[in-house]
Formats: structure tokens, C-alpha cells, sequence
């Protein structure tokens, strides 16, 4: 196998990754389980109830979020010397580290924790000062997680400028667009980081993933059709 064929398989397996996760983050974030209650006790039993499905989605969000990271550091290998790819991805890591942080608390911390402590304890309320802590460092990480993985999107897309093909356009401009936008939805306030503001923000994301995909796995079969072709000259 030769070094352009690996280089291209490997780019190739990247694209699809993308294009899977892409599909598949949003649909995991639809399975994403809020608690229910019409007190602090409800809320906090409600939490330890569905702290298996809770830690079942946080898995796969996480999943998700590196095969994300690593597919985007491949493909960086692609643009030597660009240093806005390279800004794009090393910013996109601080973020995903972030969010790693944010799930892990949300998925799997806060509900061994109560788990733990409610039979220790005579009321359930309790437990609530704890609970409000970890939930603040999930929004802390979430939000520090968002700004980093987006920021790494809008570099990314700036850097596709100077590719050519309508499909590079679309997934920089939409790049560019929609995540400007979601940053500054964030920083007014206007988008939220609970369940519903998340799924949103995955969402934009994803359809970036898959766009930045198509391109790279459209990008990789035409160089295979021209090695093949010129392989195919030598002969």
C-alpha cells in the first residue's frame, strides 16, 4: 500500500466518522432524560431513577465527542502550515476536554453520588447544596466546552474558504453562520445549556460535521479515481 492510498483511507475513515457522529449526536441527545418532580426531594429521587438511562447517553455523547476530536486532529494533517486549522483544532480540543468533564458530572458523578447519599441521610434535601455544586461545574465545563468546540468550528470553516467545489462553500459559510450565531446566542443568554439549549447547539453542530464530511469523503474518492488513473497511464 502506498503512503497516498493510506493517507487517503485514513482521511476517508475520518469523513465517515464525522458523518456518523453527526447523525447520531442528535439522536442520542433526544434520548436525554430530565428529572420530574413537584419538590426538591421528587427532583432529587426523580435523578437517581434515571441515573441508567442518564449514564447510558452520557456514554454515548461521549463516544461521540472523540471520535469527533480525533477524526478533526486526522484531517489536520491535511492542511500543513495552515494556521488556522491549526488554531481550529487545538482550541477544538480544549473544548472537548471541557465537555468530557460536563458529561462525566452530569451522566455518571451525580447520580453515584445520590445514589450514595440519600440512604445516609434523613431528607433528602440534603443532599441539595452538593447536587447544585456539581450541576454549576456541569454548566462551567458545558458552557467553556461550547465556547472552545465552536470557536474551533468558526476557525475550521475560515480555513475552508480557500478550498474550492460548492460543497467547501457551503460548509464554511455554514460553519462561519451558525456557529458566530450559537456563540453569541450563548453569551447573551438567549441559548441555555439544559437539555434543550444543548440539544440545539448539537444540533448546528452536527450538520456542520456532516458537511465537513461529504467534502472530505468526496475529496478522498476523486484522489483514488486520479491515482488509480494515472497508476493505470504508468502501466
Amino acid at each position: 500500500m502506498t503512503t497516498t492510498s493510506s493517507r487517503t483511507q485514513g482521511a476517508l475513515l475520518s469523513g465517515v466518522t464525522l458523518i456518523a457522529s453527526g447523525v447520531l449526536a442528535p439522536l442520542i441527545m433526544a434520548f436525554h432524560p430530565t428529572a420530574q418532580g413537584a419538590d426538591v426531594a421528587a427532583r432529587l429521587t426523580s435523578l437517581t431513577e434515571i441515573s441508567s438511562l442518564s449514564r447510558h447517553v452520557h456514554l454515548a455523547m461521549i463516544v461521540c465527542i472523540v471520535a469527533l476530536w480525533l477524526s478533526l486532529a486526522h484531517l489536520a494533517r491535511r492542511w500543513p502550515g495552515n494556521g488556522w486549522v491549526w488554531a481550529a483544532v487545538r482550541l477544538y480540543a480544549l473544548g472537548a476536554v471541557a465537555m468530557l468533564g460536563a458529561a462525566l458530572i452530569s451522566g455518571f458523578l451525580i447520580s453515584d453520588y445520590l445514589q450514595r447519599v440519600l440512604p445516609l441521610i434523613p431528607r433528602a434535601e440534603d443532599a441539595l447544596p452538593s447536587v447544585l455544586l456539581a450541576f454549576s461545574a456541569n454548566q462551567v465545563l458545558a458552557g467553556f466546552g461550547t465556547l472552545g468546540m465552536l470557536g474551533g468550528i468558526v476557525l475550521w470553516s475560515a480555513a475552508m474558504l480557500r478550498q474550492s467545489g460548492r460543497l467547501a462553500i457551503a460548509c464554511s459559510a455554514y460553519g462561519m453562520i451558525a456557529g458566530l450565531m450559537c456563540l453569541i446566542g450563548y453569551i447573551t443568554g438567549l441559548i441555555s445549556l439544559h437539555a434543550p439549549g444543548m440539544t440545539f447547539v448539537v444540533v448546528a453542530q452536527s450538520l456542520w460535521y456532516c458537511l465537513l464530511g461529504l467534502w472530505v469523503v468526496r475529496a478522498s474518492q476523486n484522489v483514488t479515481t486520479t491515482t488509480s488513473h494515472d497508476g493505470d497511464r504508468r502501466a
